[in-house]
């Protein structure tokens, strides 16, 4: 009988989900610029070639990073389901807003990797990501905005949050929530004419 080698990814055990955990740890610690494929195995304590069974290169470790970085924001997808008015939807997206900011702070350049793999369609895929805009989608359905309009609007919601982090200045937090809450105001304006 031959023996595995103990860093195998069959020995190992290693999951993607624990390979796109390790990998925003490390991205917690050294940053996007600091993502390597070494960096994420030695965090697992594994040889670098045993995540090549699950990922083949930076590139395909960054879309699952992308893919799974919001696994912590799940319990939004339920509070958008109970979700009445616009005014509910609006507050729900400003404190999600905030929460994102935050983990964005927490790990330097995920703000930048989300935006460019921003996509129309990516609430079709698997992953917590994909669950979330499903459900803010769903949510403006339900309060009666059409689909494509719902879909638009969340992406513009979407893109200029994340713009906002990507361009935040560290001495000008409040700028930010200003922000904000203008284009939440604007949003908000535009539901109302939608729905009546």
């Amino acid at each position: 009988m031959t023996r595995r080698d103990p860093s195998s990814h069959a020995a190992a055990g290693i999951t993607v989900a624990a390979i796109a955990d390790a990998a925003l740890a490390v991205i917690r610690t050294n940053g996007v610029d600091g993502l390597t494929m070494r960096a994420v195995a030695e965090r697992l304590h594994v040889r670098a070639p045993t995540l090549y069974h699950h990922v083949q290169n930076k590139s395909d470790l960054l879309d699952l990073v992308a893919r799974n970085a919001f696994d912590q924001f799940t319990a939004d997808n339920a509070a958008y389901e109970k979700l009445r008015t616009i005014d509910e939807w609006i507050a729900l997206t400003r404190s999600g807003s905030l929460e994102l900011r935050a983990f964005y702070a927490d790990h330097p350049g995920l703000a930048g990797l989300i935006q460019s793999k921003a996509t129309p369609d990516r609430d079709q895929g698997d992953g917590s990501r994909a669950e979330l805009i499903r459900a803010q989608i769903d949510a403006l359905v339900r309060l009666g905005v059409p689909g494509p309009e719902a879909r638009h609007l969340f992406e513009v919601t979407a893109r200029w949050s994340l713009a906002a982090v990507v361009a935040e200045s560290a001495d000008r937090p409040d700028v930010f929530t200003d922000g904000l809450d203008l284009f939440l105001y604007g949003v908000r304006a535009r539901l109302v004419d939608l729905v009546s």
